[in-house]
């Protein structure tokens, strides 16, 4: 596991003397959503200085949330404090928070934003962050996520009533979207969380022991949030997830999650083009038809032309001049050189993972150690 940027927020508002920001009401807007390793980042002006690079969070429960530093830069004036922590409820603390004048994404500007300032934990693919955007700021429009067309989209319209297919309710308890799943025969509510990006299906462990796996669970890492740390397991289960009429056939999950819902990560939410109401409190999901594809090696230099592609249920992928490695439906974690076609994992040192390859000198296997001192080998598929 890496070290992670934080999951949800739980914040509960202790004083607040500003007025909640109002967005002012504009057509359609969409401005682009570029990357830094698997974190996804816009560009905003904040009190008409910038532009400034922040992520969004759809599990983030204020407007906004500041680097303390960058609150010290544009001499942001606090009014007021707020309790904070992650969905364990474990070690709650008090933060700042602090008035913003304005914030401006494309052409729409919203206006007395509240902004918590606190110290962020965030991996090495943050640099130059410097906040994040909650999900209550975008309360007054149609909010769009379009991950696979890496747009983010503003819209003054309202979404048709909810299906149960493609368009579905959901509650919003501490402003976070949170839908109902089935795991297995298990019906369980679920954050949609953009800013987890820990795992893709996380589930509490009292679900998940009474789940048949099919793999042994393996401790992949340690996960921190915003004020405590934990060991995250993954296993691929033999059991169905349903998120609307989107299924996931013995998906890998991690665990724990750190409340008794689920929680739906980056890893899963990327795949598609998400659309929230929140005056209706309802979400689109819209999906392509997923296929099997070698990652593009447009930009990938020579040295490391020949490892992205898929090998089973673990891909190689390139992006951000980094190799990463991805397990079905767990996390990206990235690559770092330990010798000629070996690696080891940033954030998990002792990992192991080797390339071999064929008589013509091409890769065509990965092998990637576990913890158990054996080699799991996979084919790569061959284009």
């Amino acid at each position: 596991m890496t070290q992670p940027r934080t999951m949800t927020l739980l914040l509960v508002l202790l004083f607040i003397t500003a007025v909640p920001a109002m967005a002012q009401r504009a057509p359609v807007v969409e401005v682009p959503i570029s990357f830094s390793g698997p974190m996804p980042i816009v560009e905003v002006m904040v009190n008409g200085q910038g532009p400034f690079r922040f992520t969004f969070d759809t599990g983030a429960g204020l407007e906004a949330d500041l680097d303390p530093a960058f609150v010290a830069r544009l001499k942001l004036q606090p009014n007021g404090k707020v309790r904070g922590g992650d969905p364990s409820g474990r070690n709650v603390q008090e933060y700042d928070t602090v008035a913003i004048d304005s914030i401006v994404l494309g052409s729409v500007q919203f206006r007395k934003v509240t902004a918590t300032s606190r110290p962020r934990r965030m991996s090495p693919d943050a640099a130059g962050v410097v906040g994040i955007l909650g999900f209550p700021l975008f309360k007054d429009y149609l909010f769009t996520l379009d991950y696979p067309g890496k747009r983010l989209r503003l819209e003054n319209r309202e979404l048709p009533p909810a299906n149960g297919a493609d368009i579905l309710d959901f509650d919003n308890p501490r402003r976070i979207p949170v839908v109902e799943i089935t795991v297995g025969k298990t019906k369980i509510k679920a954050h949609l969380d953009s800013g987890n990006m820990m795992g893709g299906f996380m589930l509490p462990e009292s679900l998940v022991d009474k789940l048949s796996l099919v793999s042994p669970a393996v401790t992949v890492g340690r996960a921190r949030t915003v004020n405590n740390e934990i060991e995250i397991k993954q296993a691929k289960i033999s059991d169905t997830i349903k998120l609307g009429r989107f299924e996931y056939s013995q998906p890998v999950i991690s665990f724990p999650a750190l409340a008794e819902d689920a929680n739906i990560g980056l890893s899963i939410l990327k795949e598609f083009v998400l659309s929230f109401d929140q005056k209706n409190k309802r979400v689109r999901l819209e999906r392509s038809t997923p296929k099997a594809e070698t990652p593009t090696l447009t930009n990938v230099p020579p040295a490391l032309k020949d490892y992205p592609g898929n090998y089973g249920v673990r891909t190689i992928g390139f992006e951000g001049g980094s190799l990463y490695l991805q397990r079905q439906g767990g996390p990206q974690m990235k690559l770092i050189a330990a010798g000629k076609d070996e690696f080891t994992l940033e954030r998990l040192p002792a990992a192991r993972i080797a390339f071999v390859r064929g008589e013509t000198g091409n890769v065509v296997e990965l092998r990637v150690l576990n913890r158990d001192g054996e080699w799991e080998t996979s084919k790569k598929d061959q284009p």
